[in-house]
């Protein structure tokens, strides 16, 4: 699927106006000095999922690494979405950071997976530091899974593209999480109905 197709997927999925906004890694201390730095892009939506709200949505991260496969063998690859207060532009840095962390390879990105310090290298000094990722529960329009068939011309293998929602969380929750499983802090999290919006929320552990 290309960043065209995505966009429009994504921007009817969130029913808004929408902009585009480009990211560029920083270089790496470990990448030789010619080495290209990772992009991406992600969609704005001021006004999703209410009045208030920003939505923050990768288009083109499919083509990072995951190292995952599904049942059938094909490679499943990921795009990222997160929703911030709407002054609360440090959630479009946050998204990056956790694109650019999936880039470098080592992450194996699936549901309930932590990516430690997201929030603190991105927008530091925020009662969050760190990012867990789970299913989208916000946006009910935006289409979760896309198939795409193989295209042997192209040398591409078939590959299924989810979308995972990016949750900030405490210090006390990442240990929790690591502690007791990511799936127990998600139960916490919803039982306490967590603003997953603010930086700054108070943590539930």
């Amino acid at each position: 699927m290309d960043l065209q197709e995505t966009t429009r997927r994504v921007q009817e999925g969130l029913a808004v106006e929408t902009k585009v906004v480009r990211f560029r890694d920083g270089a790496r201390e470990d990448e030789p000095d010619d080495a290209v730095p990772a992009e991406v892009a992600l969609l704005v939506a001021d006004g999703s999922p209410a009045r208030g709200f920003a939505s923050y949505c990768t288009v083109d991260m499919a083509r990072f690494p995951t190292n995952v496969v599904d049942g059938a063998g094909r490679r499943v690859a990921s795009e990222l979405i997160t929703v911030g207060r709407a002054g609360q532009r440090e959630f479009s840095d946050l998204l990056a950071a956790c694109a650019f962390a999936v880039a470098g390879g080592s992450l194996h990105v699936t549901p309930l997976a932590m990516i430690p310090d997201a929030v603190e290298a991105s927008a530091p000094g925020h009662a969050t530091r760190h990012a867990l990722l789970v299913p989208p529960f916000i946006w009910p329009e935006l289409p979760i899974v896309v198939e795409e068939d193989a295209d042997d011309e192209a040398g591409l293998p078939a590959q299924v593209t989810t979308w995972l929602q990016v949750v900030p969380i405490s210090d006390g929750e990442f240990r929790y999480a690591t502690d007791h499983g990511a799936q127990s802090l998600f139960d916490r999290l919803e039982r306490a109905g967590a603003d997953v919006s603010d930086l700054d929320r108070a943590s539930v552990i």
